[in-house]
């Protein structure tokens, strides 16, 4: 093993520390504000606003993939440096998603239901205000996915047709 190798490998627990820790953060500073003051003022109340975070967890995705699917490093070093600095608002809209989403989830053991989580805005005060707020939120995710799906057939048939009668036309 190389040095180089064993110092990659010292780096992985740390890299994944500091991927979990913006969520994290998100549910112990702001969790309350969201769901007992934003959802609750959104218009159309908190499960519209579920349903809005719901649509745009796929979108913040595409937003965060689709730049780095064209990179290729053997071919441009600073263009494909140039689609993963494109790619980065994609990443922290879904840090921010995963952050809204984590606020709603409750404590795994009741022991840790205490007085704060049953505060406005807490994980077990937004279960009992709003219990089906997980089904809502899943069904707008699921919906914008099969729109987008629908979408990418779509525009991928005519793409392969307009290659199709360009190439016809090109051998005629």
């Amino acid at each position: 093993m190389t040095p180089g190798e064993k110092a990659l490998g010292c780096l992985v627990l740390p890299g994944f520390v500091l991927l979990i820790l913006p969520p994290v953060f998100f549910k112990m500073h702001w969790g309350h504000d969201v769901w007992g003051g934003v959802a609750s003022g959104w218009p159309g109340g908190a499960y519209a606003f579920a349903a809005t975070v719901g649509a745009l967890v796929p979108l913040a995705l595409l937003a965060w993939v689709v730049p780095l699917t064209r990179m290729n490093w053997r071919k441009s070093r600073p263009r494909s440096l140039a689609w993963v600095v494109a790619s980065l608002p994609g990443l922290a809209a879904c840090y921010l998603a995963a952050g809204v989403i984590n606020a709603y989830a409750r404590p795994k053991r009741r022991s840790d239901w205490d007085s704060a989580c049953y505060d406005e805005g807490g994980p077990c005060w937004t279960h009992e205000q709003y219990p089906y707020l997980w089904a809502v939120g899943l069904a707008a995710t699921l919906a914008v996915i099969v729109l987008l799906v629908g979408l990418f057939v779509k525009y991928g048939v005519r793409e392969r047709r307009d290659a199709e009668s360009s190439g016809e036309a090109a051998a005629t």
